[in-house]
């Protein structure tokens, strides 16, 4: 539950991670709060409509749509990216 509010967190603050994984994510060993960290490939974003081409990330965790877009002339929604990441990551 806390990855999702981190990940709702940057991205109503207009920040796409675009690099979640397990090595990108903080849980301390007596509970506390989950960290994101490696904001090294993050994006700014105006909405959940914005769109972004390039690719980013790490395999096994780059969304299809991501992957796809290496022409630089595919696009695609980084918010939605992460959001697959997210489930990559909890698989």
């Amino acid at each position: 539950r806390q990855l999702f509010e981190a990940i709702a967190f940057m991205h109503d603050n207009g920040v796409a991670h675009v690099d979640i994984k397990p090595r990108n994510i903080i849980i301390p060993p007596r509970g506390g709060k989950l960290t994101i960290i490696d904001f090294s490939s993050s994006v700014r974003v105006r909405d959940s409509k914005h769109m972004f081409c390039g690719i980013a990330g790490t395999k096994g965790y780059i969304a299809p749509e991501v992957r796809g877009s290496r022409d630089r002339k595919s696009k695609y929604n980084p918010i939605m990216a992460d959001l697959w990441s997210c489930g990559k990551t909890l698989e």
